[in-house]
């Protein structure tokens, strides 16, 4: 049995995670596919408050800032990839906000946002349940009445029918990334081994993350106080078959709700 600390979340998202991650979270034409999505989905003026919760480096609201976009602000767990994010937005002359802070009480103002996006996969991490439905509640109270909510995560029919318990990837010359991966009553969980050819054990970490179903999720988000949910869940398809494989991300539905 894989074993998981619970606060995991609080300490994986480290330099060694832009490496073992990095076809997914430092992917330029990926990040470029997923905000042409969100933009295709969501009717928001380049004036719009635009909120990218656990977005980390902020991939998403930095290339919506190169779009035009005037208000963004990110909001991150992990003050390493909040970091990079103000160099990478400093070096671009882009006008985005970094703050740290947790997504189920983020003590940002409420009524404040159009738009909060929850991007990257970044839903389902906590041991209960209920703390799924506190970052929905957060969401909504951070909400303008009739905000948009953008929200992408594991489409749990989807990675049941692929599941696979072990894969690899090389993710530098020297480095390989091993994912020994079990379900437990729709929770994966995950043991990552990270080994440099030169130097040996990198990492040696687990973590795990929650399925819900396309009606789950419409049904908690309903209870949270959003209206008009839509999944869509060929939003991004990618094929592991095909060379790439995003862990826990490859098989992922967007779903976009507006507060009731």
């Amino acid at each position: 049995m894989i074993r998981v600390d619970p606060d995991w979340w609080r300490t994986l998202f480290d330099e060694v995670y832009l490496v073992t991650d990095a076809p997914f979270v430092c992917n330029a034409a990926l990040t470029t596919r997923e905000v042409d999505a969100i933009q295709a989905l969501v009717p928001a003026s380049q004036a719009a408050r635009i909120l990218d919760l656990c977005g980390g480096q902020g991939r998403h609201a930095l290339e919506l800032a190169r779009r035009g976009y005037q208000q963004l602000t990110v909001l991150d767990y992990s003050d390493f990839l909040l970091c990079r994010g103000r160099r990478e937005a400093m070096a671009a002359g882009l006008n985005v906000t970094f703050c740290r802070g947790d997504a189920r009480a983020t003590t940002l103002p409420a009524d404040s946002w159009d738009v909060v996006l929850l991007m990257a996969n970044s839903f389902g991490y906590f041991v209960n349940e209920s703390d799924d439905q506190r970052v929905l509640a957060e969401v909504a109270r951070l909400l303008v009445s009739g905000g948009y909510f953008v929200l992408d995560l594991i489409d749990r029919d989807v990675a049941l029918r692929q599941f696979c318990a072990e894969s690899w990837h090389e993710a530098t010359e020297d480095m390989v990334v091993c994912w020994k991966r079990e379900l437990v009553q729709d929770v994966i969980r995950v043991r990552e081994l990270v080994v440099s050819k030169t130097s040996g054990l990198v990492r040696d970490r687990t973590y795990a993350e929650r399925l819900y179903s396309a009606e789950d999720i419409r049904r908690v988000l309903h209870a949270t106080g959003f209206d008009d949910a839509v999944v869509h869940q060929d939003a991004f398809v990618y094929d592991p078959a095909q060379g790439t494989d995003y862990g826990l991300a490859t098989n992922r539905m967007l779903v976009t709700a507006r507060k009731r």
